[in-house]
């Protein structure tokens, strides 16, 4: 059986050429996750503020698997599937011949087994040489140290190696499953023409997902902040998941639609197209899918980012009631600060500081041997003294205000205490009056809960008063202050006066913008790993349509010997692609609805949801001549018909 599979392999190199490359793609985009999360997990300590090396690296690597993963095996499926779904005339042949359901199976098993063998390997060693890519934008953007190397070792291909096999080969089984058990004459009969009906199961599975992405979108209404955003997030591919597996149904519905239009449009390309796409919806369902997923990964993960950001800028303007913000070139001692409230003209001035530490995130025993998954590195804020702060719910006139929803700040004064905000405190399981782990070099805090506040985004999720900094000999002196003026003082002089000192000042909203600028690295490390993902759905896509149309000679060469010509055709398939781009436009952008609906609420509230749109017209365009460049340069190779084939 192993002989046969290998020579069905080589005999169907062509086929399984598109597949492999797929493969391949899928195998490198894991391994380069899978060098992120091990670089993070190895990476040695550097200094108290990175005291665990690469703890930030394995979150971001973590953020990131959670959409390359699931867009991986979705495009390998599509891919695998398509690829078998053309050779059931001959896997019909097999059991006409005698071969037992069972022996398919084995059969298709052990060619895709063969192909992933020979292809992930290739692609996930590409992979792994190609993560360190990444290394400039990990420096730049503050989660790695200035000397980091990624690491590389076998793991990642062998993790490569083992996801793509666990998803390729089910998914070819299941494509088998119909074929294999199929009566041999009915199959034949089926091989040539589609049933655009699907199973109650299938159907049942497609309605619970769809309901599961309608419930996930919406989930902020329950759950609010980054945890519900990040949760509605999900829905756009719960429902892109619905619609893969109604598929046929539901293109069937939409092409019926199309069909109408055959009549008006009179000639002969238009009027095969639209009924082609309707006769053969199982095999454009295979092509759509990939196709949304483009739309749907580029606009949920930009728009997220973006929501984000206006919601961090948002909290921030609305935390800082002062009238200007003085960032000094030095860290400010207490004759520094005295000498800034003796400037004229000023009425306040509150330091803010920020410390480092880690925060413990799992208490679970069994990931004891990775701290990076346990302790988060992070910086806790030392907020104003008592009296400078918003310090209990319902308080908004303090020059420093987190929007306390829960207990009060004045008891941060007290060793051993934190507020948290009200997104980690749900991410950590804290509770008002609970306690929380804090760690200070070698040194661990159970520090107890005091408040909570809404406004983690903007000014960070962990504040400490000056009784614990004093406790654990912290470097409380500030780089930022808060700046109030008397009335009827001039700004202008007074940031003239504080520059003089050192401290350079602006207004709020001069702040703001800046803080959000200081985050442009972040930004462009998520861009490249967004277009890394991008690059292989588009690939994966491609070679899906570029198969589907190489699969179609036959039917062509038919049309081609009874009439048809060949510029015909490629009209023809031009329509089609058109048609399935924007099918695949279409299934994307009310996938995302839902999405960037409950993210914008989550986070800004009721209001117009944040989208990118940049991006989105982008992604549609990109959606749509994708599809007509990858059937139209199949196409003319599908319509060469030598003068014996006619």
């Amino acid at each position: 059986m192993w002989s046969l599979a290998t020579s069905a392999a080589r005999a169907h190199r062509g086929a399984f050429a598109g597949t492999a490359i797929v493969l391949a793609l899928a195998a490198a985009l894991v391994a380069v996750t899978g060098v992120m999360f091990e670089s993070g997990l190895r990476a040695p300590a550097t200094s108290p503020r990175d005291a665990l090396g690469g703890d930030m690296l394995v979150a971001v690597a973590s953020s990131f698997s959670g959409f390359a993963l699931v867009v991986v095996m979705i495009v390998v499926a599509a891919t695998v599937s398509l690829a078998l779904r053309g050779r059931r005339r001959e896997l019909a042949l097999l059991r006409a011949v005698g071969a037992t359901p069972h022996q398919v199976r084995l059969l298709v098993t052990l060619e895709l087994v063969v192909v992933t063998l020979v292809a992930a390997p290739v692609g996930a060693v590409l992979g792994l040489l190609g993560a360190r890519l990444l290394d400039p934008l990990l420096i730049d953007s503050g989660v790695v140290a200035p000397d980091f190397v990624s690491t590389l070792s076998p793991w990642p291909v062998l993790g490569a190696l083992l996801l793509v096999l666990l998803t390729a080969v089910p998914t070819g089984l299941i494509a088998a499953r119909e074929a294999a058990r199929t009566e041999p004459t009915s199959a034949l009969r089926e091989s040539a023409v589609e049933q655009s009906e699907v199973g109650p199961a299938r159907r049942w599975g497609a309605l619970a997902m769809a309901a599961a992405g309608l419930a996930t979108a919406f989930s902020p209404m329950v759950v609010p902040g980054t945890v519900g955003s990040a949760v509605a997030a999900v829905s756009a591919f719960l429902l892109v998941g619905a619609a893969a597996m109604a598929g046929p149904v539901l293109v069937g519905w939409i092409f019926d639609r199309l069909a109408h239009l055959g009549g008006p449009l009179g000639r002969p390309a238009p009027m095969l197209a639209v009924r082609n796409v309707r006769g053969f919806s199982r095999r454009l369902t295979t092509v759509v899918v990939p196709l949304a997923l483009i739309v749907t990964v580029a606009t949920v993960q930009t728009s997220v980012d973006r929501a984000v950001t206006t919601a961090a800028g948002e909290q921030l303007e609305a935390a800082l009631a002062v009238d200007l913000v003085g960032t000094a070139d030095h860290p400010l001692d207490a004759d520094d600060l005295d000498r800034l409230a003796a400037v004229p003209g000023i009425a306040t001035v509150e330091p803010l500081t920020d410390v480092p530490a880690q925060v413990m995130i799992d208490t679970d025993e069994d990931l004891a041997w990775a701290e990076g998954l346990i302790w988060e590195s992070t910086m806790l804020r030392l907020v104003p003294a008592v009296g400078a702060t918003g310090q209990d719910a319902g308080t908004r006139s303090a020059p420093f205000d987190p929007g306390v929803v829960e207990g009060t700040l004045a008891d941060l004064a007290a060793p051993g205490t934190v507020a948290i905000s009200t997104d980690a405190a749900f991410e950590v399981g804290a509770r008002l009056g609970g306690s929380l782990a804090l760690r200070f070099g070698e040194e661990v805090v159970e520090a107890r809960v005091v408040a909570l506040y809404s406004r983690g985004l903007g000014v960070g999720d962990y504040l400490i008063g000056t009784g614990t900094a004093a406790a654990q000999g912290l470097d409380g002196r500030p780089g930022t202050v808060l700046v109030g003026i008397e009335p009827g003082a001039d700004p202008h002089e007074v940031s003239a006066a504080l520059e003089g000192m050192g401290v350079t000042s602006t207004d709020v909203p001069g702040y703001v913008d800046e803080a959000i600028g200081a985050g442009a690295a972040d930004r462009r490390l998520s861009a490249a790993l967004l277009l890394v993902l991008m690059v292989v759905v588009a690939l994966g896509a491609a070679t899906t349509l570029a198969l589907t149309t190489a699969s179609r000679r036959e039917e062509l060469g038919l049309l081609h010997r009874t009439g048809t010509t060949r510029r015909q055709l490629m009209a023809m398939t031009t329509i089609e692609a058109l048609v399935t781009g924007l099918t695949a436009w279409g299934l994307g952008t009310l996938a995302v609805i839902p999405a960037v609906v409950g993210v914008s609420a989550g986070l800004l509230g009721a209001r117009v949801p944040v989208v990118d749109v940049p991006i989105y017209a982008m992604a549609s365009a990109g959606v749509v001549v994708l599809a007509v460049l990858a059937v139209g340069l199949a196409s003319r190779q599908a319509t060469r018909f030598t003068p014996a084939a006619v």
